[in-house]
C-alpha cells in the first residue's frame, strides 16, 4: 500500500533525525542530567494557552504554565496560584486570593493584573477554552483590588465556574506587550512560539511539525522537593511503533504516548530497564457520527453502524480496555445514569435498523477518518469495513493528519461522516464531556463533530450549568445520557485501560481526570532503585 510506505519512509528520515540530535541519554545517577524523550501522537499544533484544544497542547501548557487552581488525581480543584477564594452567595462573584511567592520565568512576580489580562486575553482571542467564560464573563468585570487579588463576576449562575480554573493561566503582560506588535494586540505570534508563564518548564525549542524541547525551571516557586527533577523534556512527535521501539532500545525513551499498539507496549515492557504503566481514564475512544451529513443524519444509519459495532474485540484485541455505558465516564460516579447499557454487537439487529432508515434498499458507502498511522485505529477501520459489509454498507477509509482532521471539523460539510478519536475531559466536570460535545455553540471544533444541534440536548446542558444544586445537577445529567443514548450521536467504543511505556527510573506517575494534567513534569521525579 503505497501510505504505508511512504509512512515508513517519513518514520525512517524522522528516527535518523532523532538518534542525530544531541540527545542526551537518561541520567544514571543523581548527579547527571535528567535529560528524557517523550513520545507524542500528535504534533503541538498550538503553545498558546487561549488556542488550545487537544493532548498535546494541554500537555504543553500544563508544563509550561500555571493557572489559578489546578487538580488533584482525586478529581478536586486545589489551590495553585491562588492560594485561596471566596465565592459570593448569589453564586456570581468570586474572589481569588494568590500566593505572594510565585515569578515568572524572567523573574518578575506574579500579579493580579497579569492575571485580569490574561482572563480578558481569553476571551478576546475567543479560541480553544475560551467557549467556556465568553458569554458568562464580561471583560470589565475582571478586576484587581490589589496585587494579590482577582475577582472575576458572572453574568449568571455558572456551576462548573471552579472546575474550568485550572485553564485560567497567567502570562506575562509585560513581557508579551513587549513581543507584541500593532496589528497583534494579545502577542498571538509570541506566545505561539515561545513560554510566557511561570511554569515548572521553560521552552528551549519547538519544531511544530515534529518536537519540542522544555528545561526545568530551577526557580520555580514550588521548588523541585520530590527527588531528583526531570531537567529537560525533549518531545519527539511520531506515532510509529518502530520508532518508539528504536528510542527504547537504545535507552533514550522516557515515556510512550498512549496511543501504540499492544504489541509494542509489550515489547518495550520485557526491554531491560522498562515498565509499562496503566491506569483508568475519564473519557473514551468513539466513533463521531455526523448528524448532518449522509448517511449518518438518519438516527436509524446512527443506531445500525453502534449495532455492528463489534465491542469485545475492539476491548480485548484492538484496544485494550472496558465497556463504555454512554458518553459520560463512571470517574464521574454521581453524575452518571447507571441505567445506560453498554453497546452490543448484533449484526441483525443492525439490519432492521437499517431498514427503518431513508436509506434502505439503496446502497451505502459511509467515509470514516481516522488519525493517520495510529496502528489500533487502522484496525478499528478494517473490523468495521468487515462487519458494516455484512449489512450492506461499504467503508470508505480516510486516514488523515491530527491537524487536517481538525480543520475538517470546522465545518459539517466537510465533517467525516464518522471519525475515529479518543475523548477526555479538559477540566474536571461532566460538563466537560457534555458541552464539548454536544452543545451547538461548541460546534466547529474536532470534539463536536457530531454536530447535533438539539434544542432540547441544549437546553438539558444549560440547566445543568445554571444549578449549584448538586442533586438536581445530577439528575439533569443523567436525563441527558438517556437523551444522547437514545440519538445515538457517537458509536462509544471501549474505555481504554491507558497504557504507556516508561523508563523504570521514571517515577510519579498518578492519573489525573483532566486531558494531560497527569504528564506535567513536575510531578515525576528519577529514582532508579525504586523499581
Amino acid at each position: 500500500m503505497k501510505m504505508g510506505s511512504r509512512n515508513r519512509r517519513l518514520s525512517a528520515l524522522l528516527l535518523a533525525s532523532v538518534m542525530a540530535s544531541p540527545l542526551t541519554s537518561v541520567a544514571a545517577s543523581a548527579a547527571d542530567k535528567v535529560s528524557i524523550a517523550v513520545n507524542t501522537m500528535q504534533i503541538f499544533s498550538s503553545l498558546d494557552p487561549a488556542k488550545v484544544t487537544d493532548y498535546t497542547g494541554y500537555m504543553a501548557i500544563v508544563n509550561m504554565y500555571d493557572a489559578l487552581t489546578t487538580v488533584s488525581p482525586s478529581g478536586e480543584i486545589v489551590p495553585h496560584l491562588a492560594k485561596s477564594w471566596d465565592i459570593s452567595q448569589d453564586g456570581l462573584a468570586y474572589t481569588f486570593h494568590l500566593r505572594d511567592d510565585a515569578k515568572f520565568q524572567d523573574g518578575t512576580p506574579v500579579k493580579a493584573s497579569d492575571f485580569v489580562w490574561s482572563i480578558r486575553r481569553l476571551i478576546g482571542i475567543n479560541k480553544g477554552p475560551s467557549n467556556l467564560i465568553v458569554g458568562l464573563v464580561q471583560p470589565d468585570n475582571v478586576t484587581t483590588p490589589d496585587d494579590k487579588t482577582v475577582v472575576v463576576k458572572l453574568d449568571r449562575q455558572f456551576s462548573p465556574f471552579m472546575a474550568v480554573t485550572p485553564l485560567m493561566m497567567a502570562l506575562n503582560e509585560k513581557l508579551i506587550e513587549a513581543n507584541s506588535k500593532p496589528d497583534d494586540k494579545w502577542g498571538e505570534a509570541y506566545v505561539g512560539e515561545h513560554s510566557a508563564g511561570s511554569g515548572p518548564y521553560k521552552l528551549v525549542s519547538y519544531n511544530r511539525s515534529a518536537d519540542m524541547v522544555i528545561a526545568r525551571n530551577p526557580d520555580y516557586f514550588l521548588g523541585w522537593t520530590k527527588g531528583t527533577p526531570i531537567d529537560e523534556v525533549r518531545f519527539v512527535q511520531t506515532s510509529d511503533d518502530a520508532t518508539v521501539k528504536a528510542l527504547a532500545e537504545k535507552g533514550e525513551l522516557g515515556l510512550s504516548s498512549h496511543g501504540l499498539g499492544n504489541d509494542t507496549y509489550e515489547t518495550i515492557g520485557k526491554m531491560p530497564g522498562y515498565k509499562l504503566l496503566q491506569s483508568t481514564t475519564a473519557g473514551g475512544f468513539v466513533i463521531k457520527l455526523n448528524s448532518k451529513v449522509y448517511p449518518t443524519d438518519d438516527v436509524h444509519v446512527r443506531r445500525a453502524i453502534a449495532y455492528a459495532t463489534d465491542y469485545k474485540t475492539i476491548q480485548e484485541a484492538i484496544y485494550p480496555g472496558f465497556d463504555m455505558t454512554g458518553p459520560l465516564s463512571t470517574v464521574f460516579k454521581d453524575a452518571h445514569n447507571d441505567d445506560i447499557q453498554p453497546g452490543v454487537f448484533d449484526l441483525e439487529k443492525a439490519k432492521e435498523e437499517l431498514a427503518k432508515s431513508k436509506y434502505a434498499g439503496q446502497k451505502i458507502t459511509l467515509v470514516n477518518s481516522y488519525v493517520a498511522s495510529l496502528a489500533f485505529e487502522s484496525e478499528v477501520a478494517l473490523l468495521m469495513q468487515a462487519n458494516l459489509e455484512q449489512i450492506g454498507i461499504t467503508l470508505d477509509i480516510k486516514p488523515e493528519p491530527w491537524n487536517r482532521i481538525v480543520e475538517l471539523s470546522s465545518k459539517p460539510e466537510t465533517t467525516p461522516a464518522s471519525t475515529q478519536v479518543n475523548i477526555s475531559p479538559n477540566y474536571p466536570s461532566p460538563d466537560a464531556i457534555f458541552y464539548n460535545q454536544y452543545h451547538s455553540k461548541a460546534s466547529g471544533t474536532w470534539m463536536s463533530m457530531e454536530w447535533l444541534q438539539n434544542p432540547e440536548v441544549d437546553a438539558l446542558i444549560d440547566k445543568a450549568r445554571s444549578t449549584t444544586d448538586i442533586k438536581e445537577q445530577n439528575a439533569t445529567y443523567k436525563e441527558l445520557q438517556v437523551k444522547l443514548a437514545d440519538l445515538q450521536p457517537d458509536v462509544w467504543a471501549v474505555s481504554p485501560n491507558r497504557r504507556y511505556a516508561a523508563n523504570k527510573c521514571l517515577q510519579g506517575y498518578a492519573f489525573i481526570p483532566m486531558q494531560s494534567w497527569d504528564l506535567n513534569f513536575s510531578n515525576f521525579h528519577w529514582d532508579c532503585k525504586a523499581n
